[in-house]
C-alpha cells in the first residue's frame, strides 16, 4: 500500500480495501469537454489506477466559462494532451492513456477492446457517436454511465443520477434512448447524469465556416457541467468502492422503470381498443343514415 500523501484523506474514509479497489480500476472515459475533464480530475484524485481520456477536439477560447483544460496558455492545444498533463502532475500513481482520436461508430469494438475496462464514462456530446458507445460498452458486459444534456439549464438542485431510460425533459436523452432501443439496449444498463429542469432555448444553427453541419448552440453557465461530471465520477466511484450495494439499488430502479413502462403500454393498448370501438361506431353510424 503506497503511503503517498493524496491518498491519505481518502483512506480515513474508504480503508486500505477500498483504496485496493480504487487503485485496481480501469476506466475509459470520452469527452474532456466541461463534464468529462472535471469527471477525470475526481477520479485521479480520488485514487483510481488507470484511466484513459478520449477527444479529438483542441481548446479553444469558447471553453473558458466551464472546461479544466481551457487557459489563455492552452488555446489550441489538443484537449486529452492537456488534461493528460494536469492529471499527471495531481497524481503520477494513476496510469493515464491519452487518446486524442475522434470516436467513430466503427472504431468503438477496437478501442473499447484494447484494454480490459471496468468502466466506460460517456461525456460525449454528438448523438451518433454517444450512442455508438454506449449501445458497445453494454454489448461488452462493461459497467457504463453517461452524462445528459448539461447546457441550457441553470438549476444545479435539478442535478440527480439514475437510469437512462428514466430521464426526464432531456432532448439529448431521449433521442440516445430511441437509437439505444433500436440497437437492443434496454433499462438497467446505462446509469445517467441528468437534469430535470425543462432546458432554454439554444441559438438558431450557426453557419460553420470549415464546412462542418450546422448545429444550434447551446447556452452554459460555469458550475453546471462540472457538477455534471462530479455526479458521474461519484456515481463511478461508489460502484468501484461497493458493487453489490449500488447493483440493488440499479435492480430497484429498475423494478419502478419496467412498473412504469407496463403501466404505459396498458395504457396504449385500452386507447387503440378505445379509438377501435370508435371507428367501429362511427362506420356503423353511417351504415344506418345510408339506409
Amino acid at each position: 500500500m503506497s503511503n503517498a500523501a493524496i491518498y491519505e484523506r481518502t483512506h480515513i474514509l474508504v480503508g486500505d480495501e477500498g483504496l485496493e479497489r480504487l487503485r485496481a480500476a480501469n476506466i475509459f472515459l470520452a469527452g474532456v469537454g466541461g463534464v468529462g475533464g472535471h469527471c477525470a480530475e475526481a477520479l485521479v484524485r480520488g485514487g483510481v489506477g488507470r484511466l484513459t481520456i478520449c477527444d479529438h477536439d483542441v481548446v479553444s477560447n469558447t471553453n473558458k466559462n466551464r472546461q479544466l483544460v481551457a487557459l489563455d496558455s492552452t488555446v489550441g492545444e489538443s484537449k486529452v494532451a492537456v488534461l493528460a498533463r494536469r492529471l499527471h502532475d495531481i497524481n503520477a500513481h494513476c496510469s493515464i492513456t491519452a487518446l486524442e482520436a475522434l470516436l467513430l461508430p466503427e472504431d468503438v469494438e477496437d478501442i473499447l477492446t484494447r484494454q480490459a475496462y471496468d468502466y466506460v464514462v460517456d461525456c460525449i456530446d454528438s448523438v451518433e457517436c454517444k450512442v455508438a458507445l454506449l449501445a458497445g460498452a453494454v454489448r461488452l458486459g462493461i459497467r457504463t454511465y453517461t452524462s445528459c444534456g448539461a447546457g441550457s439549464r441553470l438549476d444545479p438542485s435539478r442535478v440527480t443520477t439514475g437510469d437512462l431510460f428514466a430521464t426526464e425533459n432531456d432532448a439529448l436523452a431521449r433521442c440516445c434512448r430511441n437509437e439505444l432501443r433500436k440497437r437492443g439496449v434496454r433499462p438497467g444498463s446505462i446509469i445517467a447524469v441528468h437534469s430535470t429542469e425543462t432546458a432554454r432555448k439554444p441559438l438558431q444553427p450557426q453557419r460553420q465556416e470549415s464546412g462542418g453541419r450546422d448545429r444550434a448552440i447551446n447556452g452554459t453557465i460555469s458550475y453546471m457541467p462540472p457538477l455534471f461530471g462530479l455526479l458521474l465520477a461519484a456515481a463511478v466511484m461508489r460502484h468501484v468502492l461497493d458493487p453489490a450495494q449500488q447493483e440493488k439499488e440499479f435492480k430497484q430502479q429498475l423494478k419502478k422503470i419496467l412498473k412504469k413502462e407496463k403501466k404505459e403500454e396498458l395504457e396504449r393498448h385500452n386507447n387503440r381498443n378505445r379509438k377501435d370501438d370508435k371507428d367501429k361506431r362511427s362506420k356503423h353510424e353511417l351504415k344506418e343514415e345510408a339506409k
